[in-house]
């Protein structure tokens, strides 16, 4: 356990939903009120409104923090500009992130000694002497409900970043091992009834990807995987670029938010998961065990049913998969912890996790919120549509670029980026697992003889399908170091799909999906004779 001192004491007794929810995000960290002089048993000293007493605590050789001023309320934008080369972790350096809480601030001073770390129209608000960070101002105490994560938002960051970064450096040892920097691009609707859709070239984009280095996932409709193109099948089986993963079922509107009965979630699903194993078996395409809702529509429901069928995770724009309409700011909205939002992915209660996506094309694109999801260790997925590449591909261009900035990226599948969304641990010959998605992969460290997984949600009588054979969740299994381990979680309740019926047929589905797909297919056409009008 680490101690951090918080001087002077009233401080932290001014923010106690901070601080707890700091300890619940470094549960190897404890804060304590410590006053002049009082360094005992100390890891590090955080100095609230001063300097002085961080200052003798790092001259002492105990690592400090220095908050000097208050957060304002919410006011004019200004951009914090991080130093490209600095000790910054790699997904900060170079950042421009806007912060509208920075009304009255007053930079620091400067000093020779010094590594200026951050930068408000060049005056310096973040800089690093030794052992002692000097940050311009102190995070504030949040509001009831508040989630953590808020604090790390386009428009705000500043004030909770060193104090982030200095928790990170504390408890490095004993930390979990993070994911790897991973993301995709991920587009809506597309099948391979031809090699182009909309204004989707397949040819044309898997060219453009191997030379941008990206990769790009295609949520297709279950129901249109009855047909499929030879040349459209062939693309996507011999390269690496593109990838597929499931769109609801008949995208018959937001039809996942529709299924409230816990046997009507089931056959739906799973109707969704065998017209994908047949469309397999036909082309040998593979496709990702990841749905995206269409209309970013689920219901409780219909989540657990998603994780019953075998379903890897779920990915929208929110954490909250059952609220629709979808609140304006997710963050804003209360929330059953004080972390949603800031670990890898969040979970339902019945252990679906969700993955957080990002519009691709939007003209407020914020590569600041892109830059914190990363720093989250969260999986980057930028979604749009095939009319997001109606003006050529060149948004895509401009997106990897931002998206390779920020370290080495593993670009991949959705499958790919669930299975490497887990932190782990190695204590002695015991591998510790925390996994963010029902399937994970995992090259075994060296000095790894065991292996436990321990999910982040109640995993209560579920079961882990090893190489091996199905093992209790939380109980350890032999394994071997170099081992290749691709690990499925099963829920006790678990659904064989062969044995369900399917839903009741809905006459209109095929027409409405069919509608919709000759209006994407048409799209350039008609932007053709509009311009020629």
């Amino acid at each position: 356990m680490r101690v951090v001192g918080v001087h002077p004491g009233a401080e932290l007794r001014r923010r106690p939903r901070l601080f707890a929810a700091l300890s619940e995000a470094f549960p190897d960290v404890r804060f304590e009120e410590r006053e002049a002089g009082e360094r005992g048993g100390l890891d590090a000293l955080v100095q609230i409104g001063g300097e002085g007493e961080a200052r003798s605590a790092a001259n002492a050789g105990l690592r400090a923090l220095a908050a000097l001023g208050a957060e304002s309320g919410p006011g004019a934008g200004v951009t914090v500009d991080f130093a490209a080369e600095s000790s910054l972790d790699r997904r900060l350096r170079g950042q421009a992130l806007p912060d509208r809480h920075l009304d009255g601030v007053v930079a620091l001073g400067s000093s020779e000694r010094a590594e200026i770390l951050a930068r408000v129209a060049g005056a310096p608000v973040w800089a690093r002497e030794g052992r002692l960070d000097l940050v311009a101002l102190a995070p504030a105490e949040m509001a009831d409900g508040e989630p953590l994560r808020d604090r790390l938002g386009d428009g705000r960051a500043l004030a909770l970043l060193p104090l982030i970064e200095l928790l990170r450096e504390l408890t490095a040892e004993e930390a979990w091992r993070p994911p790897p920097l991973r993301a995709t691009f991920l587009l809506d609707d597309p099948n391979l009834h031809w090699p182009s859709y909309g204004f989707l070239s397949l040819p044309r984009l898997g060219d453009h990807a191997a030379a941008h280095g990206y990769h790009l996932a295609l949520a297709m409709v279950p129901l249109d995987a009855r047909l499929s193109h030879p040349g459209a099948a062939r693309l996507l089986r011999e390269g690496s670029a593109i990838s597929l993963c499931v769109h609801g079922n008949d995208h018959f509107g937001g039809e996942l938010g529709q299924a409230r009965e816990p046997a009507e979630a089931v056959a739906l699903a799973s109707q969704a998961l065998r017209r994908i194993a047949a469309f397999e078996r036909r082309t040998a395409v593979p496709v990702s065990r990841l749905m995206v809702p269409p209309h970013e529509e689920c219901s409780e429901a219909m989540a657990t049913a998603l994780a019953r069928t075998g379903f890897a995770a779920i990915s929208m724009t929110r954490p909250f998969p059952w609220l629709s309409p979808p609140p304006l700011h997710w963050l804003a909205t209360d929330t059953e912890s004080a972390l949603t939002g800031w670990d890898p992915a969040d979970a339902t209660a019945d252990g679906l996790p969700v993955l957080l996506r990002h519009p691709l094309a939007d003209p407020h694109f914020s590569a600041a919120e892109l830059a914190l999801r990363a720093y989250l260790d969260q999986p980057l997925i930028l979604y749009g549509h095939h009319d997001d590449l109606a003006d050529g591909l060149d948004v895509l261009a401009e997106r990897s670029a931002a998206v390779n900035r920020l370290g080495a990226v593993r670009w991949g599948s959705l499958e790919s980026l669930a299975a490497a969304n887990f932190r782990w641990r190695l204590e002695g010959d015991l591998l510790r697992l925390r996994p963010y998605s029902r399937q994970i992969a995992i090259e075994v460290p060296a000095g790894a003889c065991r292996v436990v997984v321990e999910p982040p949600w109640d995993a209560d009588g579920e079961l882990v399908d090893t190489p091996a054979g199905a093992v209790p969740i939380g109980e350890p299994f032999e394994i071997s170091e170099g081992d290749s381990l691709d690990l499925r979680l099963r829920r006790p309740d678990a659904v064989a799909l062969e044995n369900v019926a399917p839903p009741p047929r809905r006459p209109w589905a095929l027409a409405r999906r069919l509608a919709g797909e000759t209006r994407d297919r048409i799209a350039p056409a008609r932007r053709r004779l509009r311009s020629a009008a």
